[in-house]
């Protein structure tokens, strides 16, 4: 046996130590098929998937009614008459124009956010022009010659 690489290596066996270690000897393998006998002999069985004796049951047991308003709207869908074309078109139309009118809203919002956002850096991009803080600071503090 050497020890290869590093010396914190374990050692292990070479090739020629290999070759030169005795054959194994049959109790050894008798020993081993020994081991391998322990566990008990394995047994088979089947589950059956549907018995005859409990009655047959829904999938899901805990399926519960939906909330009563919701009943109420699934029995007036039931019983009202389904809508017309120019009924359909009508609600389209209906639903378009409040999506337009809440994209306008947005597109004011936006602007009005872009200008505030704005007016900051064109007060300091003029620099004697208007009427900014910069102004009022000068007046408070003139300079001395």
């Amino acid at each position: 046996m050497r020890s290869m690489g590093c010396s914190s290596s374990k050692t292990s066996a070479t090739v020629e130590d290999t070759k030169s270690s005795k054959p194994c000897s049959a109790k050894s393998s008798t020993t081993r098929m020994a081991t391998k006998k322990e566990y008990p002999a394995s047994e088979a069985f089947t589950i059956p998937l549907e018995s005859d004796d409990s009655p047959e049951m829904p999938l899901n047991e805990t399926v519960r009614q939906p909330p009563k308003r919701i009943q109420q709207l699934m029995q007036e869908a039931a019983s009202s008459e389904p809508l017309t074309l120019e009924e359909l078109e009508e609600k389209q139309l209906k639903a378009e124009q409040r999506r337009q009118e809440l994209m306008q809203q947005k597109l004011e919002i936006i602007h009005k956010n872009a200008q505030m956002l704005m007016k900051p850096h064109e007060d300091t991009a003029g620099e004697g022009e208007g009427t900014g803080d910069r102004n009022e600071v000068e007046e408070e503090h003139p300079e001395k010659v």
